[in-house]
This record gives C-alpha cells, sequence and structure tokens, in this order.
C-alpha cells in the first residue's frame, strides 16, 4: 500500500475527493485542451526526532521541516502533490518521531495538500504506518503490493512517479529494494499510463565497492538501472540520502539523476540544505533549489529535464 498521509477531517476528505472527480474529467479531456504546468515539490532527509528542539550537526531538524513547509505554502501556485523522499525519521524511527514529523507537516495538510512518503534506513516501517495511518484492524495484515515493501505510483495529467522501498535494515545504511520489487516495477512500468516518468527511492545508486569497502548506497541498484533503461517513458531518477544537492547523470544508462538536499542537517557545511519545487510542462520537467539560506549561492539553481 501506498504512504499517503490521509486529510485531517471529513470535510479535508469531501474537498479532495471533489478535487480528485475534476481531476478525472480533466485528464479525459487532455487531448482536446492544453494541459497546464503542474508545481510538485520534494522533501528528503528530515530526520526528524521526537525532541522538537533536539539538534545534530547544528541544526534543529524540526524547526527546519517547519519552516520548509511554511515556505511551499508561500510560492503562489498549490502544488499537485508533495513526496518526502524517506529518512523521515531522526535515527531508528521511533513511534514519537513520527508525532512530531506529523506535527510539523499540519500547515501543508489543512491546506489540503497530498503527501505521499517513501521510506529512508533511518525509518521504521511498522512505526510510520501506525503513526499516520493507523494500525491494522485485529489479526489482520495490511495489503502490501511487495512483500515487506511499500511502493506506490502517483500519477497526473502531466506525469508519473513511482515510488520505490529502499529500506533494508534500520539504522544500517545501505539499502536494497530486492528482487519481488523490481519484479512489481517492471509491471508497473508496462502499466502505468505511457507519459513522462519519474522514478524515486531514498538510497543513492551504489558504485563499485573497494576491496574491504562498505556499500553505502542502493546495493542492487544496476539491476534497477538495467530494468529503466528498457522503457523510454522513464526520465530520471530521484534520489536523497547523500545529503547533497546534485544533478549528473548515469554513467551506463545515461538516466538524469537528481539527488535531493536534506531538509535537515548535510554534512559539508558548506552544502545547502532545503527542498525542491518542480515545475512540470509537456515537454519537460524544471527542478529548483530552494536553499533554506536563501543567500546561498546555489539557492535557485535549476535543472531542466527535457523529455525525449
Amino acid at each position: 500500500m501506498p504512504i499517503t498521509l490521509p486529510p485531517l477531517t471529513r470535510r479535508d476528505w469531501l474537498k479532495r475527493g471533489t478535487a480528485a472527480a475534476f481531476g478525472t474529467l480533466a485528464a479525459s479531456q487532455a487531448s482536446a485542451l492544453e494541459i497546464p504546468e503542474q508545481t510538485w515539490v520534494l522533501f528528503s532527509d528530515t530526520h526528524v526526532a521526537a525532541d522538537e528542539a533536539l539538534t545534530a550537526r547544528g541544526v534543529c531538524m524540526a524547526e527546519n521541516l517547519l519552516r520548509c513547509s511554511n515556505q511551499v505554502l508561500k510560492i503562489g501556485q498549490k502544488p499537485f502533490g508533495l513526496i518526502i523522499n524517506g529518512d523521515c525519521a531522526y535515527l531508528e524511527g521511533i513511534s514519537e518521531d513520527y508525532v512530531t514529523f506529523l506535527r510539523c507537516l499540519q500547515p501543508l495538510r489543512e491546506q489540503s495538500i497530498q503527501i505521499h512518503c517513501t521510506l529512508g534506513n533511518h525509518d521504521h516501517r511498522t512505526n510510520f504506518l501506525n503513526a499516520v495511518i493507523g494500525p491494522p484492524p485485529p489479526n489482520a495484515e495490511r495489503p502490501m503490493q511487495v512483500p515487506d515493501k511499500h511502493v506506490a505510483t502517483v500519477t497526473s495529467a502531466q506525469v508519473n512517479w513511482i515510488l520505490l522501498d529502499s529500506l533494508d535494515l534500520v539504522n544500517k545504511t545501505p539499502g536494497l529494494l530486492g528482487q519481488p520489487q523490481l519484479v512489481w516495477l517492471e509491471r508497473e512500468l508496462r502499466n502505468c499510463p505511457n507519459k513522462p516518468t519519474f522514478v524515486v527511492a531514498h538510497h543513492n545508486p551504489q558504485g563499485p565497492v573497494p576491496e574491504g569497502g562498505k556499500p553505502t548506497g542502493m546495493q542492487d541498484s544496476d539491476a534497477m538501472f538495467d530494468l529503466l533503461a528498457s522503457f523510454p517513458k522513464v526520465q530520471g531518477f530521484i534520489y536523497g540520502h547523500t545529503h547533497t544537492w546534485l544533478r549528473s547523470k548515469h554513467e551506463k544508462t545515461g538516466l538524469p539523476l537528481i539527488n535531493l538536499p536534506p531538509i535537515a542537517y548535510t554534512f559539508d557545511p558548506k552544502r545547502p540544505n532545503g527542498w525542491v519545487i518542480v515545475r512540470v510542462n509537456e515537454d519537460r520537467a524544471e527542478f529548483e533549489l530552494r536553499a533554506l539560506n536563501p543567500a546561498h549561492e546555489q539557492h535557485g539553481e535549476k535543472q531542466v529535464i527535457k523529455f525525449v
């Protein structure tokens, strides 16, 4: 099942239901009408702790998330959706971390902005789902498309986002998709609407590990990229984990890569933290860094991916 934060009230639920019905109608008329530009928002590596005043590396994580949430409300155009790409919790994904995490997202949820989450290596599946969705009924199991993984496809008139689960072991650095998830991904790419598609997972692609070294990224990323390369609709891979804003291309496939900045702390104090706004048109997607420090030299930096 996808991890999509539920609306706060029944009134919000009704409002979103109406919007969804309108969206379906608009999509059905897409061939006759010009599809307007869509705005999406990408967060990553929030690392929120139960104690909202806790700081790490000189940063108060909860304060940063609340600041970013409020900044999103001021961009002038309501986002079609917001994706939080893993490591939502501080270290071990304790239940209380997610209580604070949700509180920091309150301003966005009050405006009925739909929020979708992936999981990182500092998250805990059960604790997260119990906090954001609620525990399953007694003696019942959660419906899952992939065993022990939480995946989703979010689609709109302009673009698909396929959200993967690279969490392997809690509070252990490397990530793993696993063969069942790769099988699901291939099936989803075959069946999802034929439009520009971005694949999103928390962990970075894992290159060759030096002798005696340890993996730190997605250990089966080569298998994933071999799969992505066979689907022309895939326009890029989005990841977090390294706490670095970086734009590059995959060495083997040439697929565009976007490494999201952290909302929490950076490992290099010279690098920016913040979030990314994505403007999607019929022929391109523009990713723009919104640094928490607007004086940072990379604030406003853009990466344009032209659809092929």
